[in-house]
Order: structure tokens, then C-alpha cells, then sequence
């Protein structure tokens, strides 16, 4: 009985010892403040970094990207960079997420020639001939030219123009209403309209004939009152050319 207790005292001391190694061991490793790299910045909680993960994977945490107040401080989104730049609280994809033709800015890009929000369709940079996307009254960067509500329609620079607030185009950086498609710096003379050839007269103007790029076709010869016209009657139909005034 002698022997056998004092084999089980031996064995109970043993797995005691082995207990202690491994609680030490799993208090080292699940502890490691020193493993893989920590990212934050001024008064962010900062994350950590776990390397390029593929396209599609679920975002990780990611950097608030938050100033030393606190306030998140929106920027154009980086994609594949494990920051969250634009302040919407993920990881923007790589790619064409919102499926308008454009990706997604990478690192290194012309960040006014690639998808400054590949979450939104209606956001969207210069592309090829294709102008941006018409910038909106809503506090986004629309036509991603690092400029958010400088249009007309929104900036306050060119409130003064009450509702011909269509004689300009834009307020430039620094508050200047102007048509920027007509020399100068300034909105266009009262009865104009600023469109892409510079300021018209929609009302007379044989290539924006009522509104900007409405061009007359060979069926008419003037615009009169903002339609097409031939001489001082309408334009013709479809199939009949206006010549000398008429339609023939």
C-alpha cells in the first residue's frame, strides 16, 4: 500500500508541475503585445494589421482615421490598404464594386482618375470622354476631383445669383462663382446660360437651343424662343431638310 501511494503522490506532483508550464506558457501567447503590427493614428484605437487579404474577404478592423479631437476626417478611400479613409467604417473592396466602369483608387493612383466611392454608382471621376458624375448638393465628392459641393447649385459663392444660378458652373477654392468653360473668372451676363462651349443664350443659340448640348438638326436653321426653327415657321418633320428658309 506503501508503494502504491507513493506512486500516486509522485504522479499528482508531476501533472501539478505540468499544469503550472502550460498556464504559463498559453498567459506568454495569448498576451503578445508585441505580435504582428499595431496601426492607429491621433486618438484612433489603433488596429491591428494582418497583411493583404484577397479580394472579396470579409474587412478587417480597421483605422478610424480619426483626428486628435476625435472627429473622423473624411478622405478619398484607398482601396487594399486596411484603412478606412472615407470615414464610412469598413475597408472599401478592390475592383468595380458598384459596377460603374471605374475601380476602385489603389495606392499610387491619380486619385482624380479612379472611383473615389466604389460603394456608390453615382460617383464617379472624368472618364475617357465621359464627363463625372454631375456634382450634387450632398456633402460627397461626386465627380471625385478632391472638391466636395463646389458646383453652382450648392456653393455659396454664387448665391447672389438667386435663381440664374445656371449662369455659372462653379465656385472655385476659393469661393469665386464662375463659369470656368468662358474666359474670366466670373458667372456669365444676365440672360446667358454657362455650358460646356462657355456662356449662350439658350434662347438664340443654334447648338443649345433651350438647354446646354440641344443642338438643332438639319431639319431647322435658327432657334427662336428656345425651339428649332425654319425661317419663321417650325422645324420641318423627319424626312424634309430646311433650305433658304423652308422646308423642301
Amino acid at each position: 500500500m506503501r508503494a502504491v501511494s507513493s506512486v500516486l503522490a509522485t504522479s499528482w506532483i508531476r501533472l501539478a508541475f505540468a499544469c503550472v508550464a502550460l498556464v504559463g506558457a498559453l498567459a506568454a501567447c495569448g498576451d503578445d503585445d508585441d505580435g504582428g503590427t499595431i496601426r492607429g493614428d491621433g486618438g484612433g484605437v489603433p488596429s491591428t494589421d494582418f497583411g493583404p487579404l484577397p479580394d472579396g474577404a470579409p474587412p478587417p478592423p480597421v483605422d478610424l482615421g480619426v483626428d486628435g479631437g476625435g472627429a473622423c476626417v473624411p478622405q478619398i478611400e484607398i482601396c487594399g490598404d486596411r484603412i478606412d479613409q472615407n470615414c464610412d467604417g469598413r475597408e472599401t473592396p478592390c475592383g468595380d464594386t458598384d459596377m460603374d466602369g471605374i475601380n476602385a483608387c489603389r495606392t499610387g493612383d491619380d486619385l482624380t482618375r479612379c472611383d473615389c466611392d466604389d460603394a456608390r454608382a453615382d460617383v464617379r471621376p472624368v472618364f475617357g470622354t465621359l464627363p463625372g458624375a454631375p456634382e450634387l448638393c450632398d456633402g460627397r465628392d461626386n465627380d471625385c476631383n478632391g472638391r466636395i459641393d463646389e458646383s453652382a447649385a450648392c456653393c455659396e459663392g454664387c448665391a447672389s445669383l438667386g435663381a440664374s444660378r445656371d449662369r455659372a458652373d462653379v465656385c472655385t477654392p476659393e469661393g469665386v462663382c464662375d463659369c470656368s468653360t468662358a474666359p474670366g473668372l466670373e458667372p456669365c451676363g444676365p440672360g446667358q446660360t454657362c455650358c460646356g462651349t462657355g456662356c449662350v443664350d439658350l434662347n438664340t443659340d443654334f447648338a443649345n437651343c433651350g438647354a446646354c448640348g440641344a443642338q438643332c438638326t438639319p431639319q431647322a436653321d435658327g432657334c427662336t424662343a428656345r425651339v428649332c426653327t425654319c425661317g419663321t415657321g417650325p422645324a420641318c418633320d423627319f424626312i424634309t431638310m430646311c433650305t433658304s428658309g423652308a422646308c423642301g
